[in-house]
């Protein structure tokens, strides 16, 4: 990510900005969860503090949008809710919200085979979005991860 942040930034022939986003959920991204889910074929390690960043994927839409019209070439801007929630934490809150059976809790270790599963359920990631809310106007529709869901969940 750093490395396509340096190139686009010291282009000479255009100018950039660069978007980073929280883990995505939402309409059209945590659906693929919930057939994982209903077969219990979506195991998680338990978080142990870890959290990382989420962002809906409407308010992810709505920030590109304002970074079009307001960013600043050359800045970089943070997407995220306002509340850092452990991958498991997200995922029970999935299985609870949509009234799915609670996923099986495995070992970290147990996780490896599947590499990019084990890097997320073993990284904490704490960023803030302040700045893409004063310099952007954007706001996250959604406080965390659990109010989105529950959002997502009356909408349906």
């Amino acid at each position: 990510m750093r490395i396509k942040e340096q190139l686009t930034f010291g282009a000479s022939d255009m100018e950039g900005i660069a978007l980073r986003f929280g883990l995505f959920y939402g309409a059209g991204g945590t659906d693929a969860l919930l057939p994982m889910l209903r077969r219990r074929q979506l195991p998680v390690a338990d978080d142990h503090g870890r959290v990382l960043p989420w962002v809906d994927l409407a308010d992810a839409a709505r920030a590109v949008a304002a970074a079009v019209d307001r960013g600043r070439p050359g800045e970089a801007y943070n997407v995220t809710d306002r509340t850092p929630f452990g991958f498991a934490a997200h995922v029970r809150s999935v299985a609870e919200e949509f009234g799915l059976p609670k996923p099986l809790t495995v070992p970290l270790w147990t996780m490896r085979p599947l590499s990019y599963a084990h890097v997320t359920m073993r990284t904490t990631l704490r960023v803030s979005s302040a700045k893409a809310e004063r310099e952007l106007g954007w706001t996250p529709r959604h406080a965390s991860s659990r109010d989105g869901l529950a959002a997502l969940r009356a909408a349906a």
